[in-house]
């Protein structure tokens, strides 16, 4: 029996549609095992929240579910079939829906920290908003227009548009880690504690947008340089499970973040209230944010009191041997300090939604 294209260059077609499912699968277990993790710890979260972490892992199973479908089709059922090799099945056309309708929510979720960051910016989240909905809506396309083909020959006729989806997937993942690390930068206060903060907030959202804008990317470049093979579909089928353990990842790293066991703040990741530009806010959203401020400057000068008051018993016990000024600060804060100074350093763990 004659070989087909497909079969010639099976390693870079079928091979690379099987180390997509391999890679897929083991993300799969990661992306489970964080959804158990996130309901065990998280309890008090909001049910929409909750409900979005559950539609993401189904989506999750059944992305995997029909790309092994896939491989199982093409190099079991058909075996040793190289004609069945150029035939497109529905399983393969199929799972890009769930991967565009699973990348589509976790960006719109990080959207919403884009816009409460940015004091609810309507030209930068309405923006990147048309971005995420583009791609989705071509994603919607290229399975309706790919459903009515045969072979992948034909699938080739729709290559502009695979092309321009992997391209606004990684622009948005792109657009919304680039907005939140700027604004981050520009929220910084010059104390350490809030500096150190938004130092690892801006780490953070570096590393849960990176592997999905370098997945796409390496699906689009695959994409353009071998436009006549799969060799894509080891990036592409993983860039739903990327999505879904960044989502993850990132409603479970509260607790590391703030140190904080209840805590429900989950939009902006416990963004503490003095990051939040809130001039426009009501009285009390206003007065949270002032208290932080306070109580943070308050404790750098208290430190720094301190230091000058040790300095000043060293002195003086050098000089005539009394250890009055020592005594002092052992036993209770500088004189210098009010009541109201002395509020317990509980209150610097205060965080907004």
């Amino acid at each position: 029996m004659a070989e087909t294209r497909m079969a010639e260059n099976i390693d870079a077609n079928m091979g690379s549609m099987l180390i997509g499912v391999i890679v897929s699968a083991v993300l799969l277990g990661i992306s489970l095992v964080q959804t158990f993790y996130y309901y065990i710890n998280y309890p008090k979260d909001p049910w929409y929240l909750r409900s979005l972490v559950a539609v993401t892992a189904v989506f999750d199973m059944v992305h995997l579910g029909m790309i092994s479908h896939t491989v199982y089709h093409y190099l079991i059922s058909n075996y040793n079939n190289p004609r069945s090799l150029e035939l497109l099945v529905w399983s393969v056309l199929m799972e890009a829906l769930f991967t565009g309708v699973t990348g589509a929510l976790v960006q719109c979720f990080y959207l919403t920290r884009v816009w409460l960051l940015s004091n609810k910016s309507i030209f930068l989240t309405v923006f990147i908003l048309l971005i995420v909905l583009a791609n989705a809506g071509l994603g919607t396309v290229w399975v309706v227009l790919s459903m009515q083909l045969e072979t992948y020959d034909e699938l080739l006729t729709i290559s502009p548009i695979t092309i321009s989806i992997n391209a606004l997937s990684a622009a948005a993942d792109v657009l919304i880690a680039a907005s939140l690390c700027i604004m981050l930068h520009r929220a910084r206060t010059g104390f350490k504690r809030s500096d150190s903060m938004i130092n690892r907030l801006m780490l953070f959202v570096v590393n849960t947008g990176v592997l999905t804008s370098c997945c796409a990317v390496a699906s689009l470049i695959s994409l353009i340089a071998s436009p006549l093979t799969l060799v894509y579909a080891s990036f592409y089928f993983c860039i739903g499970r990327l999505y879904t353990n960044s989502f993850l990842a990132t409603l479970n790293a509260r607790r590391t973040l703030t140190g904080k066991v209840d805590d429900v703040s989950h939009m902006l990741v416990s963004i503490p209230p003095t990051l939040l530009n809130t001039h426009h806010s009501g009285g009390q959203k206003k007065s949270q944010a002032n208290i932080s401020i306070r109580i943070d400057t308050t404790h750098e000068r208290d430190a720094n009191n301190v230091m000058h008051i040790s300095h000043r018993g060293h002195s003086k016990l050098d000089m005539d041997g009394s250890d009055d000024d020592l005594t002092q600060v052992h036993d209770g804060p500088p004189r210098s300090m009010h009541a109201k100074d002395r509020e317990p350093l509980d209150f610097q763990s205060t965080y907004v939604v």
